[in-house]
């Protein structure tokens, strides 16, 4: 028999910690069987399935189940009806795809929210094209809602990935990349690829280039409400006059500025304006601690 060496309490064999007072036991000899513990510990609770969890294993048996009696009785009866299988193969792709939206997340508990957005999305995009190929024996419009459905998954993963990168280059690089190749690829699919690849696509990078800019050009200089809206109006005027440009040469062939030029009259001065005002700040902050006023 031990003695606590802070209270005196008598301790037993399987002690860690004193029971009053929770000093540490130091007794090399001693012998700790967790089945004698005073209290056990919460990892040894672990080894065992939760409740919770036994109920999500029935629930998504019992679904798929449930499913797939449907979707066999569905296709006897097409069959049976008429000799092949043509109309419920819709219902059955339906109850495939809701049978992975509602019974799958329950066979697989402790899957992260991510990992289950992955699984939605690239079966929402599955679903689109099966759809799609049953109806009209092509993928007509399913080329371009499942590769959306993708970008958006890319845009997420994006956002997901950046919280625990914590890296803006590698994440607006990582960003400008996924945009620029779904880009490129809706303009393959679409029969007028001129429109994408010499009008939507210059100025969708004109508008990435122009915003990273203003992003770094405020995020590199202390934050105050005169540059920030100097910036922002001359990166605008500057993006009001690529547009025009690249508007003016799809159409025309030629580099004729028309109405960005009165942006540009508009934004700059205010621009200026707002860049001198912080001057005159900067100015006015020199002369007070100059003269200390």
């Amino acid at each position: 028999m031990s003695y606590c060496v802070h209270c005196g309490v008598k301790l037993a064999d399987y002690h860690e910690t004193c029971p009053l007072c929770n000093t540490k036991v130091l007794n090399p000899n001693s012998s700790i069987d967790p089945q004698t513990r005073d209290f056990p510990q919460y990892r040894e609770h672990l080894k065992t399935k939760s409740p919770d969890n036994m109920k999500r294993l029935f629930g998504g048996t019992i679904i798929s189940f449930v499913i797939t009696i449907y979707i066999v009785i569905l296709l006897l009866i097409n069959y049976l009806v008429s000799g092949q299988i043509s109309w419920s193969l819709i219902p059955t792709v339906s109850l495939v795809y809701i049978w992975f939206g509602v019974a799958f997340p329950l066979l697989r508990p402790g899957q992260t929210f991510f990992r289950l957005y992955t699984y939605d999305s690239f079966a929402t995009a599955l679903f689109l094209l099966a759809l799609n190929l049953i109806i009209s024996s092509n993928i007509a419009w399913a080329k371009f809602a499942a590769p959306g459905i993708i970008f958006i998954w890319i845009i997420m993963s994006g956002i997901f990935i950046s919280d625990r990168v914590k890296k803006w280059i590698p994440m607006i690089i990582y960003f400008i990349l996924a945009s620029i190749l779904f880009t490129v690829l809706y303009a393959f699919m679409l029969t007028n690829n001129n429109v994408i690849l010499h009008l939507i696509l210059p100025i969708y990078v004109s508008v990435l280039i122009i915003s990273l800019l203003s992003f770094f050009m405020t995020k590199a200089l202390i934050f105050d409400i005169t540059s920030f809206l100097a910036i922002i109006f001359f990166n605008v005027a500057i993006l009001a006059f690529v547009v025009d440009m690249t508007i003016s040469h799809f159409l025309t062939h030629s580099f004729s500025p028309t109405w960005s030029i009165f942006v540009l009259c508009a934004l700059i001065p205010l621009s200026l304006g707002g860049v001198l005002l912080r001057r005159i700040k900067q100015l006015r902050s020199f002369v007070a601690k100059k003269f200390h006023r």
